[in-house]
């Protein structure tokens, strides 16, 4: 029995999921803001104890590794990195913008082409573009609102599907289908193929899929003005 666990804090909350033999199974979430770190570890004991699963039993771990919250993401990479390192269990890393193009592609197959739009701040995105068999047409890339569209128009002129969050159907029209949440169902299909192709991350250089630079600043003295 081949059984994943899945590990998503890319968002605000915390969601953790089990696939066994390529179907999921169940899962468990934490909607609070900024508590993946307090609730990690709580979700994947209750995960365990409602599958009847040790930990020991796991194939492997997969985990989103972005983009999104710097810290979340740090959170999900540093919790899969801890058990795949205690458990002597490969790691399968899984960035968001092909985890939604893969859902894309399954439940909408009349396209030649898949972009992924993931808003970054305002005026910038993170885009991919797959076909139909999820091979990459283009890298995912971090670029402003001028390079997306220019990337799209350069594109042979077949069937195109986007999908993106509201900050993308807001700057690109209603051409974005809306389409931001990880179904864990596709999710759990995708994992399984990974195992099976032995697609694992090295262990001890996975890191988050950030897309953009870090920016880390000196804290103020207590007082100080900007």
């Amino acid at each position: 029995m081949e059984q994943i666990l899945l590990i998503d804090t890319s968002t605000q909350k915390c969601s953790v999921g089990l696939v066994r033999d390529g179907a999921l199974v169940h899962t468990l979430s934490h909607d609070e803001q900024q508590s993946q770190a307090a609730v990690i570890n709580t979700l994947i004991e209750q995960l365990c104890l409602q599958a009847q699963l040790q930990l020991a039993e796991l194939s492997a771990i997969a985990v989103c590794s972005g983009p999104g919250s710097y810290t979340g993401l740090r959170i999900g990479m540093a919790a899969a990195k801890g058990l795949a390192f205690a458990l002597a269990k490969p790691i399968i890393s899984h960035h968001k913008l092909e985890l939604l193009a893969f859902q894309n592609i399954n439940t909408n197959d009349n396209y030649w082409f898949y972009a992924t739009l993931i808003s970054a701040r305002e005026g910038e995105f993170f885009i991919a573009i797959y076909d139909a068999d999820m091979q990459i047409v283009h890298q995912p890339i971090h670029a402003n609102t001028e390079a997306v569209l220019d990337l799209l128009h350069k594109l042979p002129a077949n069937p195109l599907c986007i999908v993106g969050d509201a900050m993308a159907q807001q700057t690109f029209g209603d051409k974005v289908h809306l389409m931001s949440a990880i179904d864990f169902e596709h999710w759990a299909t995708w994992a399984a193929n990974s195992l099976a192709n032995q697609d694992f991350a090295d262990l001890a250089t996975a890191v988050p899929f950030y897309m953009k630079e870090v920016f880390i600043y000196a804290p103020r003295e207590r007082g100080e003005h900007s």
